[in-house]
């Protein structure tokens, strides 16, 4: 089995185009050995040429990297070759020919040659009429200096970059619907994730370890999780505020937190960001005022890819990716055991450090 792979924005990178081909590349065999599919995969032109034993549709569909591909027969770039092959295929309704010409060289015009392939099947297939818009079979044809490819079905990948080609991270994951699509979005411009959970029920750490499940459906390698007690990460200082009555700062404090645990995470692991499901306005730890001083104390970047979308996008997403069903198959109400009844939406580095030293007596 063939499989002519395509890539779009690999093909800007000039000079550095060959790493990212090799590293897509090792991607795709590392997605094939995990499912024990016997393969290799060759570069030619601006393409990869997957041969395996059996389709790998499925494999190839959720590999970050990959704009398109075909199950292709391989034939001589040669005029006489591809005349031959192409007045073979039967055509019984609308169609269309699209060749692309990835060797300058072929002494057709990649326009001239599709008017004159269409010509012939026409001739070869009474019931045939070309339609260029509304086809119900493209013939495809993609011309190399040695090789041809033709193909009758093109599939649609996820796009974007290959994973491990921009460093590595550490995601916040939790139960719900908006830290996998943030998780997955950074993996598909090309970040390799190490997650961390701060656990507070065996209720939704069996969704957290789904949603992990789920996101290795997309990397082609395993994906380390952390899991820290959250009592114990914020109980103490819980209390404190409660004594104080400053309860209403419990979000920020907790949320300050989870970034220091998932900074010190990321130097652990040679990590160097921090990501997080946050969109602006959701929550109360969520407001402008308070991400500044949430994120203050924090020297890595910290990336929110959902920052500037609404809940309904998210969940579009959601959706898209296999996070929703997981949300869904429980979605009783959370399990925080120190969520405030009216918790702070403005705050400021400043007054969170007079709140430190008031009741903890230290600062950051």
């Amino acid at each position: 089995m063939l499989t002519l792979v395509r890539y779009s924005e690999i093909g800007t990178k000039g000079d550095n185009r060959n790493y990212f081909e090799e590293l897509l590349a090792r991607n795709i065999m590392a997605k094939l050995n995990e499912s024990s599919v016997k393969g290799r995969v060759n570069t030619e032109e601006s393409r990869l040429i997957v041969e395996s034993e059996e389709r790998v549709d499925h494999l190839l569909s959720k590999i970050f990297g990959i704009s398109s591909f075909s199950a292709v027969e391989r034939i001589p770039s040669s005029v006489e070759e591809i005349v031959k092959r192409v007045v073979r295929i039967e055509v019984n309704g609308s169609f269309r020919v699209t060749v692309n010409r990835r060797d300058k060289n072929f002494p057709i015009t990649s326009q001239e040659f599709s008017a004159k392939l269409g010509e012939l099947v026409l001739d070869a297939n009474p019931r045939a009429k070309v339609d260029l818009f509304n086809y119900e079979k493209n013939i495809g044809i993609d011309i190399g200096s040695r090789f041809t490819y033709i193909y009758e079905v093109t599939v649609q990948g996820v796009g974007g970059m290959p994973v491990r080609s921009q460093g590595k991270g550490v995601a916040l994951i939790s139960a719900g619907i908006d830290s996998p699509v943030a998780a997955y979005m950074m993996m598909k411009r090309g970040m390799e994730l190490n997650l961390i959970h701060y656990f507070q029920s065996s209720r939704t750490l069996e969704k957290v370890f789904r949603n992990k499940e789920l996101l290795e459906q997309y990397s082609p390698y395993p994906i380390e999780i952390k899991v820290m007690d959250h009592r114990k990460m914020i109980g103490k200082t819980v209390m404190e505020l409660r004594k104080s009555k400053e309860q209403r700062w419990t979000c920020i404090f907790c949320k300050r937190e989870m970034y220091k645990e998932g900074e010190n995470y990321a130097r652990e692991i040679g990590g160097k960001a921090i990501i997080t499901g946050e969109d602006l306005g959701q929550v109360a730890s969520q407001t402008l005022d308070n991400l500044n001083t949430i994120e203050e104390k924090v020297n890595i970047p910290v990336f929110r890819p959902l920052i500037g979308f609404d809940k309904i996008e998210i969940e579009r997403l959601s959706e898209k990716i296999g996070a929703f069903d997981i949300f869904l198959s429980d979605t009783s109400s959370c399990d925080c055991h120190f969520l405030p009844s009216r918790p702070r939406t403005k705050s400021s580095p400043e007054e969170m450090n007079e709140v430190e030293l008031k009741i903890l007596g230290r600062s950051g």
